[in-house]
């Protein structure tokens, strides 16, 4: 299995932790450095039976694939430096796959860890189509061929927030579904560095995969994929201008005026509906608050 890290502090013992205690003995780790600047006292403490890899700083894909090409295992596996596995994981993977032969590849259910708490991430039914409107799948939970992973070209290194979710449909576009292990056995930790990602660049390349495999669709006739990116597009846009709106607000709770300007635009070209909500939400949070306070001074 592959762990990409960069500068990763105390995060990676926790990831590499919860891979060294799998129910399965069996099983090589590659971590790959792409270039952290930070001191390099994590390497020193690494497992033995943990291989070490060092890069240039090319990104996440990029310490992937060397991850892939360092390793020797037919299945491949992928943990991000902050996230961890339970105990089961890989073995009812395989268990799976080896039933499945045709699988394009195995996921699992997930938690999003939170400071807050934990929320299930729905294991559903993947298919090509599906990914392609509204579903989506995490790189954490994924077991793969390596005959496969090679097969598609593994992760494309030019895209720098959607290159897991193009390397899915990129997996299944050929009519092979994956399958599912319902169990939560994944947990992606959300903090402030993951979760306040680029969104404007994410969404550029969203609808840029999308519009390749329109492409590919209209060459082949393929009216129902066609009508998957049409959904897939319509939630891109109304995704993305949540997100523009969440920035927007952030931005006039540092009073920065241009930012909610540019942010507040966005929202409105993607999705003027998202925008209509937000704003009313806003004035009905604001009479309200108004309301109580003038009840109070009486």
């Amino acid at each position: 299995m592959v762990v990409p890290a960069y500068n990763p502090g105390d995060l990676l013992t926790r990831s590499l932790s919860s891979v060294l205690t799998q129910s399965m003995a069996d099983l090589e780790v590659v971590v790959v450095d792409d270039g952290s600047r930070e001191p390099q006292e994590w390497v020193t403490g690494l497992d033995p039976r943990v291989t070490y890899v060092r890069q240039e700083n090319r990104g996440v894909s990029s310490a992937r694939n060397v991850g892939v090409a360092a390793a020797r295992s037919d299945w491949i596996a992928f943990l991000d430096q902050d996230d961890e596995w339970l105990p089961e994981k890989l073995a009812l993977q395989l268990d799976l796959v080896a039933a499945n032969p045709r699988a394009a590849f195995c996921c699992t259910g997930f938690d999003w860890v939170r400071p807050e708490g934990a929320v299930h991430g729905d294991p559903a039914r993947l298919t090509y189509r599906g990914l392609l409107s509204t579903q989506s799948a995490l790189l954490s939970s994924m077991l793969v061929a390596r005959e496969d992973y090679e097969a598609v070209g593994g992760h494309d290194p030019l895209l720098v927030q959607m290159q897991d979710w193009d390397l899915f449909l990129r997996l299944t576009m050929g009519g092979r579904d994956p399958v599912m292990v319902p169990d939560r056995l994944v947990r992606y930790h959300l903090h402030g560095e993951n979760a306040s990602r680029d969104y404007a660049t994410a969404m550029r390349e969203r609808l840029s995969i999308l519009d390749r495999h329109e492409a590919r669709a209209r060459r082949l006739g393929d009216g129902m994929t066609l009508a998957a990116v049409d959904r897939g597009r319509s939630r891109t846009r109304e995704l993305f201008a949540h997100q523009a709106v969440d920035a927007a607000r952030e931005a006039g709770r540092s009073h920065d005026g241009r930012g909610v300007f540019e942010h507040g635009t966005r929202a409105g070209r993607l999705s003027p509906a998202v925008v209509a909500t937000a704003v009313g939400q806003a004035v009905a949070a604001r009479v309200h608050g108004r309301g109580r306070g003038s009840g109070e001074r009486a």
